[in-house]
């Protein structure tokens, strides 16, 4: 058998065993949280001038605790388990590579109601943690129902969130602010948020930590590097055998790579027209989700301000009727590009549909807004427009607040219908959620 086939057989069994191989057991890393090898703490609010109590008892591989929850000056009451990993709090688990969180927890309330359980890894990191405040120690967690007798309970690592009163508190910046598990120092358990007062017994049967001894990406970024090499060698070989080949082959890679170009240009070229309106070039609704999404992010966090003018052309329809759609399709392009022209840099023109247009103005509270709709609708008014009659325009703005973008956007479209009941070529401001009132726009 020749060299090259030799290789390649060798290859692909190593292929398929180290693929078999990594099926078989490359998710069987598991670490078993037990009393036996780290150290389990009852916690209670007595830390913050609470009155609540805790006792802790250790069978086995199992803790319990018998806790009350009673009124005290601290207004959130609570009682729990929290496991050190080790007592130097800068050195906890690395659990980059666990992707479950496998807990067999019993958890009776004072009623017959299902009590609800926190739960949290905390993370030491350098950049916004220090040994001597625990509170610094990030708070990733979730909030959920364990019963009692249920069994276990599997728990995707990335479910986890960071709790929005850590980030606050602790001034966290944005680069900081996402869940991190390369080095949780504790395992905390606690009665969930209003928990009403009383009796509970919290049960830890078991809590295992379950991921990969290697994980898929690595592994098969081996096996691409592996293949890589041999490909290299082996195209060494040939060359030296036949150079011809090897200029035919260098003229097979040249025009795959041209063809690649040209395939990469067409790929983005279809990208940009996805994200696109066709007609007039302004953002679909497609193309702004991503963005929205992370301002409406900001907004909850109080971040950024964002507003929301909703624009409509007056009348639109019936120049439709009395030009036809052909110049009614070339006016909406051009009032595209008034628009376009006229706000800045950091907003978004959006075609929402029809003759309605929207712009997303990121940083903009609402008498920004209302200033920067007065100059569009002036522009608009002031504008010559190819078909040589007159064009005006109505805005409804809103300020996104914590809703969802659905609601700021609907709030925004309630103004705009006022300014066309109240007689169209005007702006209106919905206020809030509870009071709305006009903007001096009429002109």
């Amino acid at each position: 058998m020749k060299v090259v086939p030799r290789v390649l057989l060798g290859l692909v069994i190593i292929t398929m065993v180290t693929v078999l191989l990594y099926w078989q057991f490359g998710s069987a890393k598991r670490v078993l949280i037990s009393p036996q090898r780290y150290s389990y703490f009852a916690t209670n609010d007595q830390v913050s001038n609470g009155a609540s109590t805790s006792s802790l008892k250790i069978q086995g591989n199992k803790a319990h605790i018998d806790c009350e929850l009673i009124a005290s000056e601290y207004p959130w009451p609570y009682c729990g388990i929290s496991v050190h990993i080790n007592p130097d709090p800068v050195m906890g688990l690395d659990l980059s590579n666990i992707h479950t969180v496998r807990l067999d927890i019993d958890l009776q309330g004072p009623s017959a109601e299902l009590a609800n359980l926190r739960f949290y890894l905390r993370n030491y990191n350098p950049l916004y943690s220090n040994t001597e405040d625990e509170y610094t120690h990030k708070y990733n967690g979730l909030e959920f129902t364990p019963g009692v007798n249920k069994g276990a309970i599997d728990i995707p690592i990335r479910s986890l969130q960071v709790m929005t009163w850590w980030l606050v508190d602790n001034r966290i910046s944005i680069e900081n602010s996402a869940p991190e598990f390369s080095n949780i120092n504790k395992i905390e358990f606690a009665t969930g948020s209003g928990s009403p007062l009383g009796q509970y017994q919290l049960t830890i049967n078991s809590v295992e930590l379950i991921g990969d001894y290697v994980s898929g990406e690595k592994l098969f970024l081996a096996m691409l590097i592996m293949w890589a090499a041999a490909g290299a060698w082996l195209s060494a070989l040939e060359i030296r055998r036949n150079r011809r080949e090897a200029l035919r082959a260098r003229v097979r890679q040249a025009h795959l790579q041209r063809l690649n170009h040209s395939l990469h240009e067409q790929n983005m070229k279809f990208v940009e027209m996805a994200h696109r309106d066709a007609l007039t070039g302004a953002i679909n609704r497609h193309g702004i989700r991503d963005w929205l999404q992370e301002q409406a992010r900001l907004v909850r966090w109080q971040l950024n301000q964002c507003s929301v003018l909703f624009i409509d052309l007056d009348y639109f329809k019936q120049i439709n009727d009395v030009y036809g759609h052909t110049l009614g399709d070339d006016l909406l392009r051009e009032f595209a590009l008034v628009l376009n022209r006229e706000i800045r840099e950091s907003d978004r023109l959006v075609r929402w549909g029809g003759e309605e247009f929207v712009v997303f103005c990121s940083q903009t509270h609402l008498e920004q807004a209302v200033e920067l709709a007065e100059r569009l609708r002036g522009c608009v008014e002031n504008h010559h427009w190819i078909h040589g009659g007159d064009l005006t325009c109505s805005i409804g703005i809103a300020q996104m607040g914590d809703e969802r973008i659905t609601e700021t956007v609907s709030r925004a479209d309630e103004a705009l219908y006022r300014a066309k009941r109240l007689g169209r070529n005007r702006i209106e401001v919905h206020y809030g959620l509870m009071v709305t009132a006009s903007a001096n726009s009429q002109v």
